[in-house]
Order: C-alpha cells, then sequence, then structure tokens
C-alpha cells in the first residue's frame, strides 16, 4: 500500500521526556504512564513496551479493560490499573488478563465483594474518590461507607491503591489544593481505620509541576509523556520534546486564477493568480475541518497557508513564490530546519485543546505510522 501521509513517532522524545519526569518528581514515587486512548495516539501497544524497560513504573494506566486485555495478547507483563470502564461484568476478564480495577462506586464496590465472596477469592483494587470532579468517584458523604466494606471484607478485597482527579490543575491552584486536602482526608481516614495502601495518587501532568504536595507516593502523567504540557506557562519548568510529528505529500500542483474559489463552499476566492498545492491529508486523517482557511504547514522550509475548506481527504495550500514539487514532504505537526508547528498552535486554531490534537490526528488506516529511536 503506497502511504502518502506518515505518523512519525521518536521514541528517544518519549524516553527523554519519562526520565525528565521521573527526575522532576524524585526517586521515591513512583509512575503510572497514561497510555490510554492508543496512547494520546501515539500507539499504546508499541509504547507499552518501551515504557516497561522502567523499574518506577507502578502500573501502566488505561481506560477499557480492552486495552488491557489487547496489551497482555501483546506480552506486556507491567502492571495494568483499568481506570474508569470497569464494571463487575467484566470480572472474570480482568482477573484472567491480570488487571487491577479502579472502584469508583459504592455500587461497584459492593458487586466486586460479592462477586470476590461467591468465587473464594481476594480481588486487588483502587478506590477512587470524587473530590471535585464531579464524575467519576466515590462521593464525600459515601467514604465511610467505603471504608465500612472494605474493612469488613478484608478477605476479598484488597485495597492496594486511593486514588482521585483533578478538574484544574494547570490553572487554578487554590482549587487543586482544595481538592488535594478533601483527598488527603480520606487518605487519613483509611488509615485510620486500618487501611494504609501501598499507592495514593491524584497528580496529572499539570498537578506534578505546579504542586509538588500532592505527588504523594505516585504521579499519574500522560500528556507531558508526549512532549506537551496542558498549558504553555509551564514550559520553563521542565524540558520536554514532543513525540509525535504528520507528514504527508504534495499530489498536486495547479493554478488558480483571480476571482476563482477553491474546494467545499468556495470560502476562499483568489485576490490574484495564485500557484496552489494539494496536500493528501484530511479530516478523515483526524485533521479539523475547523482549522480551513487558519491551518499552516511546512514545505521545504518554508511556511504555508492552507487555502480552502479543509476535504475528506485532502487541503489545499499556496505556493505562491514557493518551490515545490508534486510528491514533496509536508509536515502537518512537527518541525524542519527553521519552522516548527505544535499541537498548541493547531489546538489554537481550532479552539480545542493539544490533547484532542493528538488523540485524532494520524489515526487514518491510511496514515503509516513510523517509529524512530534516532
Amino acid at each position: 500500500m503506497n502511504f502518502h501521509s506518515r505518523a512519525i513517532i521518536h521514541l528517544n522524545n518519549l524516553h527523554h521526556n519519562y526520565q525528565k519526569i521521573s527526575s522532576f518528581v524524585g526517586r521515591n514515587t513512583k509512575i503510572i504512564p497514561v497510555i490510554k486512548a492508543d496512547a494520546y495516539g501515539h500507539g499504546i501497544t508499541r509504547i507499552a513496551k518501551e515504557l516497561s524497560i522502567y523499574e518506577n513504573i507502578a502500573y501502566l494506566g488505561i481506560a477499557h479493560i480492552k486495552e488491557g486485555v489487547m496489551l497482555r495478547k501483546k506480552g506486556i507483563k507491567k502492571p495494568i490499573l483499568a481506570m474508569s470502564c470497569v464494571d463487575s461484568f467484566d470480572m472474570e476478564t480482568i482477573l484472567k488478563a491480570d488487571i487491577t480495577p479502579v472502584v469508583h462506586s459504592l455500587e461497584l464496590l459492593e458487586r466486586i465483594k460479592d462477586y470476590a465472596k461467591t468465587n473464594g477469592i481476594k480481588i486487588d483494587i483502587h478506590l477512587k474518590f470524587d473530590t471535585g470532579m464531579a464524575r467519576l468517584g466515590i462521593r464525600e458523604e459515601e467514604v465511610e461507607s467505603a471504608l465500612s466494606i472494605c474493612r469488613k471484607n478484608k478477605g476479598n478485597i484488597n485495597v492496594i491503591g486511593l486514588m482521585s482527579h483533578f478538574s484544574d490543575s494547570e490553572s487554578d491552584l487554590d482549587w487543586t489544593k482544595r481538592q488535594l486536602e478533601r483527598f488527603k482526608k480520606v487518605i487519613k481516614l483509611f488509615g485510620d481505620g486500618g487501611i494504609e495502601p501501598e499507592f495514593t495518587h491524584i497528580a496529572n501532568t499539570g498537578a506534578i509541576l505546579s504542586l509538588k504536595d500532592s505527588h504523594l507516593n505516585c504521579v499519574r502523567p500522560g500528556l507531558g509523556l508526549y512532549g506537551y504540557l496542558p498549558e504553555e506557562k509551564f514550559k520553563n519548568t521542565i524540558d520536554l520534546k514532543p513525540v509525535l510529528e504528520i507528514q504527508s505529500q504534495l499530489i498536486n500542483i495547479h493554478m488558480l486564477r483571480k476571482g476563482e474559489g477553491i474546494s467545499y463552499g468556495r470560502t476562499f476566492k483568489a485576490k490574484r493568480d495564485m500557484r496552489v498545492g494539494v496536500v493528501a491529508f484530511g479530516y478523515a486523517d483526524g485533521l479539523f475541518r475547523a482549522l480551513s482557511n487558519r491551518l499552516k504547514c511546512i514545505i521545504n522550509d518554508r511556511m504555508v497557508s492552507s487555502i480552502g475548506t479543509i476535504c475528506m481527504d485532502m487541503f489545499m495550500c499556496d505556493l505562491t513564490g514557493i518551490q515545490a514539487n508534486v510528491s514533496d514532504d509536508v509536515i502537518i505537526l512537527g518541525k524542519s530546519e527553521n519552522n516548527s508547528i505544535t499541537a498548541y498552535e493547531l489546538a489554537e486554531q481550532a479552539n480545542t485543546i493539544p490533547y484532542e490534537i493528538l488523540t485524532n490526528i494520524g489515526k487514518s488506516i491510511r496514515v503509516k505510522r513510523v517509529y524512530r529511536s534516532q
């Protein structure tokens, strides 16, 4: 198959980022690298294999049970923590794949307890508490009930971890501190009740950088692993390098005459004669249509503007005054010698966040994923 487009994963940058984060939190803090959502678009299996060399990893963090099952089938041996979409009906699959579930409600805790009792087994779990995200988690008024269930069923439930999740760690430090204090009260309550889990964790990338007190004994970096920060204001805090690069090719070059429109809806009309390039990358490849007439790309180390509405398979750009030929490479995300395009910039232009850019761009089967170690 002839691939015009490539998602290039720079593994040396991945290792650089992991080591920087590990050094930042210190040797006594374990790490749960978050590799859900296909490792933020970087390829979950390969990223898991690369990160498995590190001894300070407590778990590999996933969302769906299916992600964990796939990793086991691919030979990944590291402990796996399923952080979101867990149900007691999945317990047979969870146990067979040796996945540790995160329990986020009293109802789920009761069902897992009943399953363990019925089968005469003891199940390791992490308990998740809602300290302000208001999404998943045992609520403040339910904490004592959760503790009671765990204390009465120690023969069937082993609480190996307590966790929560920050809602605004990158921008509201006061609120983040309030969430942390709520979580610490939960930890103390469980400790006073005779349950002292091995792992306590709440810090995402933003909190890792903004609130050292939140590191506890384990952290969960996600976006930072892949070279980005939730806010650019943190860029002087830690040296991270983008892991993902997206390249495509020019597949056609033609003239657009003054007054002519281009692409669907003719949202761009030429004010002069123009030389136009057509790039083999569109919204089916994860390039948001909202970037139409805003997107920049790099061709032969020159910054080039897109023109017209982004199509399913292609977008067009202004090559006037640019030395370029059919089959020349086009950088959509990444850098050349003198220019660069980051997920921050694409996110700003599309009115979204870097997470959404990374988890969408380049996911089409028409985009070949290439892993590079140098």
